[in-house]
């Protein structure tokens, strides 16, 4: 494909137009024509509010519309983004795959893993190139780290993330119109977003599985919220415990807290392989292991042992995303994808393993059973009317 890439995106709240932003950068590389914009929420389109968030913005020669299949029939893309709150899916990736229109669906792809596995099929099916909004996996540190630990065994990762739960910011999508939250922070809603392990750890766990691998079986706690301390309909747990066991034989876990009141963030990340460990600190990730004649003649000290990887320079993660998927299209080629959307699936059964692995009382899940399985059917479906 010599010409640019004519892009499409649905959905023009927080995630869509930090996407829009970045595609508008490779527009004006020539790489990408933005054709279509779709939100269903008509003042989203304004150019004058998208101005706001997308340097240069021009809605001419768009077509805007309040419907996708209206912008797919119209502007005719030849990939679409899919940036809109996860449980409000209606067919319109599979719809999208099924017209040969490549994807890229923000995270998590839906709250329903039957969901997300049909669209999982429509994808193959249609031969589209298909990505997910895992865009942590294009940061040059976790590059590094990735690269670092190739050649070594992981035996165990860790995740610590503690937030406050008005750190959770207003969002473009007026769920006070759809029976959600008043105060538009969908992110905080156990409904909307399928809890913080799902909306947000799931970031955490496609770092775990870029650096460790496929992810085996969960096990989960949450410390689920009183009633007296729900406001705003910011109904999430306070605290989760998940634990992951990898295909490789690592073991994971991931720590996570959302509190009101407390207005404080903090967080850890921590790897260990069978001789050493790499951490965090500030922008560099550092291995910390002894590499001299062993055993050596006395305890190394710790500039010895403290190793910073080595990390090239690059552009931020969203547009790098965006160069990947839209150089993909192009070639009509998944290779240079960091997360293609059949690949992601397992972190996406990962986070809803866990929450399903708490409603059942801490109960290992097998994400090879979970798919299938008759237990978890209940789970992985769509709530809909009950049977007359």
């Amino acid at each position: 494909m010599e010409r640019p890439v004519r892009v499409a995106v649905m959905g023009l709240g927080q995630r869509g137009l930090q996407h829009l932003k970045s595609l508008w950068r490779l527009r004006e590389e020539g790489a990408v024509e933005i054709v279509g914009l779709a939100d269903a929420f008509v003042e989203n389109l304004a150019p004058e509010k998208i101005g706001k968030y997308v340097p240069g913005y021009s809605a001419d020669g768009l077509v805007a519309d309040a419907f996708v299949d209206t912008v797919i029939r119209e502007a005719a893309p030849d990939a679409l983004y899919v940036a809109i709150p996860p449980g409000v899916h209606a067919g319109e990736v599979v719809a999208a795959a099924r017209a040969g229109v490549h994807l890229m669906v923000e995270k998590p792809m839906s709250l329903y893993l039957d969901e997300a596995a049909s669209m999982a099929r429509a994808i193959d099916d249609s031969d589209v190139v298909a990505t997910v909004g895992f865009q942590q996996r294009y940061s040059p540190r976790n590059e590094a780290v990735r690269d670092f630990l190739a050649d070594r065994r992981v035996v165990l990762v860790n995740v610590v993330n503690n937030g406050a739960l008005e750190n959770h910011s207003t969002k473009h999508t007026p769920t006070d119109r759809l029976d959600g939250p008043k105060n538009r922070v969908w992110t905080a809603s156990m409904d909307w977003s399928g809890a913080s392990v799902v909306e947000a750890g799931i970031h955490q766990v496609d770092l775990m599985r870029y650096w460790c691998g496929d992810i085996a079986w969960v096990e989960a706690t949450y410390m689920h919220r009183d009633a007296s301390d729900i406001e705003d309909g910011g109904d999430n747990p306070y605290a989760y415990r998940v634990a992951y066991g990898f295909e490789s034989g690592a073991i994971g876990s991931l720590i996570m807290s959302r509190l009101r009141r407390s207005y404080y963030n903090d967080g850890y990340q921590g790897i260990t392989w069978t001789h050493g460990q790499v951490k965090f600190e500030g922008h560099d990730a550092v291995a910390y292991h002894y590499d001299g004649p062993y055993p050596p003649e006395q305890r190394p000290s710790a500039e010895e042992l403290r190793h910073v990887l080595p990390t090239a320079q690059g552009e931020d993660p969203t547009t790098a995303l965006a160069r990947a998927f839209v150089g993909a299209v192009a070639a009509r080629s998944e290779d240079g994808l960091r997360s293609t959307f059949s690949g992601s699936m397992n972190s996406l059964a990962a986070v809803l393993g866990a929450n399903i692995s708490d409603r059942l009382g801490g109960e290992r899940v097998s994400l090879a059973d979970l798919p299938t399985a008759a237990r978890y059917a209940e789970f992985r479906r769509r709530p809909g009317p009950a049977a007359a």
